[in-house]
Parts: structure tokens; sequence; C-alpha cells
């Protein structure tokens, strides 16, 4: 340090304070340098779909030709998730169902599709629905199902006339109107309801 006068110099002051403030736009331009960096890091290149299910589920989708309907929540209201484990006895991660859409155009351009374990236990229904809406899903067990209100999703005939005590029912529901999804002889049964 040069004193003057028991004081430090004039041009020793000037010179650190340059020094002060050099250093600080230094500090703040690599602090600034630094987040951006990070950002970028951490950033991907473009945002990743907002995931509506499980990447399990989505990934499942993709396999089968169709992809998650990531416009679902855009609803007023509530809805249920486009997806629902324990769809069979046993452990829920073991089976699951999920909405998806069909890559190609279609008049059906939804799938219900059944992710399970084992596929003997979905009793030779078919793990895969075509459809024309998709909603929540639910599962729900109903009493006294009378199967002769339904239609089979194949062809729309009548269901049997058989009433079951308590089924278990796969449930597309928004806003009060509702699909009910049951499996019997092997084939998907369905009845919709206001």
């Amino acid at each position: 340090m040069f004193l003057y006068g028991g004081a430090a110099s004039p041009l020793y002051s000037k010179t650190m304070k340059l020094f002060r403030d050099a250093h600080a736009s230094w500090a703040h331009i690599l602090a600034i340098f630094t987040c951006v960096l990070l950002i970028g890091v951490f950033t991907p290149a473009s945002w990743p779909d907002t995931l509506v299910m499980p990447r399990e589920l989505v990934d499942f989708a993709h396999a089968n030709g169709c992809t998650p309907i990531d416009d679902i929540f855009e609803r007023p209201g509530m809805v249920n998730p486009p997806f629902v484990y324990g769809w069979l006895p046993g452990n829920p991660a073991d089976s699951a169902s999920f909405w998806c859409k069909k890559t190609e155009k279609s008049a059906k351009p939804y799938k219900l599709v059944f992710k399970v374990y084992d596929p003997k236990q979905m009793a030779g229904c078919p793990t895969t629905i075509e459809w024309s809406n998709a909603n929540g899903l639910s599962i729900e067990i109903r009493a006294k199902l009378d199967l002769s209100d339904f239609h089979s999703v194949v062809d729309k005939r009548p269901g049997p006339k058989v009433v079951v005590p308590a089924a278990k029912v796969l449930v597309n529901e928004y806003d009060g109107v509702s699909d009910v999804f049951y499996c019997y002889g092997a084939q998907w049964y369905w009845k919709s309801f206001d």
C-alpha cells in the first residue's frame, strides 16, 4: 500500500475500487453463467410429454400401438385417472388396465388395454378393447349384475341371461355418464349408464 501523507494514495484507492467493481462484475457474470449451465444440463432439449400414467404403462401402451391420452385432465371437474391397478385378484401391481389412443385413425380411436402378469387369469377375455371414448377408470363391485342388460363389445348382441351376485366391473366414467365393462364367458360385455 502506498501511503500519501499517512493515508492510502488516491491512485491506490481508485485502483482497489476498480478491482472490487471488476471482481463483483465477474462474480455476477460467473454466477449467471453457472445458473445457465445448470439449467442447460438438467433440462432436456425438448420437454418430454407429461406423464398421465406410470412409465411402465406408457411403455406398454407404445408396445401395443397406442399412446397415452395427454389431454384427459384438461376437462372441467373431477376426472379419475385413465388407469387402474388391481384388476385381477392378487398383488395389485400384477394387473392394470388403462386407456390409450391408437396411433392410426379409426372410428374407435381408443384402446382399453389390460396389462396382466398371468394372461390365464383373464378367463379368455381379450386384453384389448377398442372403444369410441376414454374417460377416468375405476374398479367397482356391483351386486346382482344382470348381464342381459349388457351388450357384447364385439358385435353388440345382448348379454346372456345371467345375474352375477358380486361382479367386479371396470367403470369408464366422466361427469355422471359411464360405460361399465364386465368379462364373462371369454368375452367382454358393456352397458352405458347416465
